[in-house]
């Protein structure tokens, strides 16, 4: 369920909610003849039970998904809602992928005692591993899905967003640090460097998408105010020419605003309500200004 990037175009439908990249069977044909078929299904094995722990939990906890798609590195379900409206849903499905794999590894740990065999070995450590790294608290990672949530639930969008891509900033940097500095002075393989540059990749993607991300979130809670209880409000003033998003700083899930709109006179030319900003912004442009509002 981690938001990968990997475009529409090189996935081919088969069925109205099922997908394969197009990738997939140019790796297996590769571990075929590069003699390492049985190291690449052991992973992409362990991909998918990954994969499909997430899935099973988000569907037993009410999540609904419109499709699957067979990936390079396993399953992506999509998401039928563009995000999990409930936190406290959204960290049992994250934790459920990398528990998965932490639960697999302990099993391939203990049969390793009677059977000492180098696939299993190989079966263990790749979980493992898998499922530590996915615990960063890092986007795309879970772990960064597991932090975000948590910061919503005493926080505002833009907040929990802003202070996950920091940190997962800093993570991503010493990660390629270090391994540079590795490659430099050890025999180190590359497989972290490029963990630490798809990381990166996706860092920059995700990064492109939290506009909209906050603003769906925003929009969802106040569109479901509550009826029977007194909601805090504010007022705010600004001039026509402000840019519109500049308000995404100050709205949370707690408190409503309407804004003034001022003209060069300081006269108030008109009253927007936070709603309808952040569904202009949404829907018509980002870089909308309130006057155009």
């Amino acid at each position: 369920m981690k938001n990968l990037h990997f475009p529409r175009r090189w996935e081919l439908s088969v069925g109205k909610h099922f997908r394969i990249h197009l990738f997939l069977p140019f790796l297996v044909l590769a571990a075929y003849f590069g003699n390492y078929l049985p190291l690449f299904c052991i992973s992409w094995g362990l991909a998918l039970f990954h994969e499909t722990a997430h899935l099973l939990t988000g569907m037993r906890l009410g999540i609904q998904f419109s499709g699957i798609s067979l990936q390079p590195f396993g399953v992506c379900a999509r998401l039928k809602d563009p995000i999990i409206k409930f936190p406290g849903k959204e960290i049992l499905t994250a934790l459920a992928g990398p528990a998965s794999n932490l639960g697999l590894a302990l099993l391939f740990r203990m049969l390793l005692v009677p059977f000492p065999l180098e696939l299993l070995r190989y079966a263990y450590l790749s979980s493992l591993a898998m499922g530590t790294l996915n615990l960063l608290p890092c986007l795309p990672l879970d772990g960064g899905r597991i932090l975000r949530a948590l910061l919503t639930l005493g926080s505002d969008a833009i907040t929990a967003w802003q202070t996950v891509t920091r940190i997962s900033r800093v993570l991503v940097a010493i990660l390629l640090g270090v391994s540079v500095f590795l490659l430099l002075t050890t025999s180190f393989q590359f497989s972290l460097l490029l963990i630490g540059v798809f990381l990166l990749g996706n860092l920059a993607n995700e990064q492109k998408s939290i506009s909209h991300q906050a603003l769906r979130e925003l929009l969802y809670y106040k569109e479901k105010p509550e009826r029977e209880a007194f909601t805090r409000t504010g007022v705010l003033s600004a001039y026509e020419g402000m840019p519109a998003r500049k308000l995404l700083r100050i709205l949370s899930y707690h408190k409503y605003y309407t804004v003034q709109v001022l003209d060069e006179n300081q006269s108030i030319r008109k009253t927007l309500t936070e709603s309808q900003i952040l569904d202009a912004l949404l829907n018509r442009s980002i870089r909308i200004t309130l006057g155009e509002i």
